[in-house]
């Protein structure tokens, strides 16, 4: 199937699912670490006074927290796949927190499970220094990415979060600016609002393009999107929306729309499952 791929299509696949990984993964970390350390589990300590998690995973998130203060709504959202690896394999989480439910998956223990996951993070690597990859690391990074995937869904299924979490959501957003939007934190049915700082002008071209967790077929939803309140049907199921400026268009307060409808006969917040809203300004035309 993947040898039908060009190189770029094969990178973009890879990079959508090891990101569904991503997000799987520090969901299932932070609420299982938060139910047993509290808000700041990171740096939770056991009775000797030593971290629980690694120094390197906690160097990372003040690195992160210190060079973009405001981009992460979370600590975890900091960690890399390297790092999500090693609190997921760290001994005592693995143990207390994590292994009853990855065992099903992995059933020789953690170390099989750093083994598999390692194999994601070398194609991510490869994948973040435009490096070139095989069509069989894809089929690695892609497959071994679902099956912790396919996992976590099994886990929540039995705890009866189906529906909190067995829906499609907008994982990641890039503009045409260069701006990435790839913690996106949905809370209330408005979804999630992402400032674009750059200003923008009337007759100014601008194109935004979204990603969906990939562990969900594209035959499974719908994609909508609106400009200023009103829905663009012409961009029906596109997962890139482009706009080019018009006087009607310029305000200090624009409004680009997304939103994802599953098929199923229910929705996360009854008539979606996902939004993102993208504010920026449009300036006026020099006269």
């Amino acid at each position: 199937m993947y040898y039908e791929y060009k190189q770029e299509e094969l990178r973009a696949h890879c990079r959508t699912c090891i990101e569904s990984f991503e997000i799987w993964a520090r969901r299932f970390i932070h609420e299982l670490m938060m139910e047993k350390y509290g808000e700041d589990y990171l740096y939770a300590k056991l009775p000797s006074g030593d971290y629980i998690v690694g120094k390197e995973v906690r160097k990372q998130v003040e690195r992160m927290i210190q060079k973009e203060p405001t981009r992460f709504p979370r600590k975890i959202d900091t960690l890399f796949v390297e790092n999500i690896i090693d609190v997921l394999c760290n001994d005592k989480l693995y143990r207390e927190l994590f292994g009853n439910t990855l065992l099903k998956k992995y059933p020789e223990g953690k170390e099989e499970l750093r083994t598999f996951l390692t194999r994601i993070a070398e194609v991510r690597n490869y994948l973040s220094h435009a490096n070139p990859i095989s069509v069989r690391q894809a089929e690695q990074a892609i497959c071994y990415s679902h099956d912790f995937i396919d996992c976590l869904k099994e886990y929540y299924k039995a705890k009866g979060e189906e529906q909190m979490w067995n829906v499609p959501q907008i994982i990641k957003a890039t503009d045409s600016l260069g701006n990435v939007f790839d913690s996106i934190e949905e809370t209330l049915p408005i979804g999630a609002t992402l400032q674009v700082k750059q200003p923008l002008s009337c007759g100014d071209t601008y194109s935004i393009e979204i990603e969906v967790d990939s562990s969900f077929h594209k035959n499974d939803y719908d994609i909508y999107w609106s400009l200023n309140g009103f829905r663009k049907d012409e961009f029906f199921n596109k997962s890139k929306f482009t706009v080019t400026f018009t006087p009607t268009d310029v305000g200090a307060t624009r409004l680009i729309g997304c939103w994802i409808v599953s098929k199923k006969e229910w929705h996360k917040y009854s008539s979606h499952d996902s939004k993102i809203q993208l504010l920026f300004s449009v300036l006026p035309p020099n006269d």
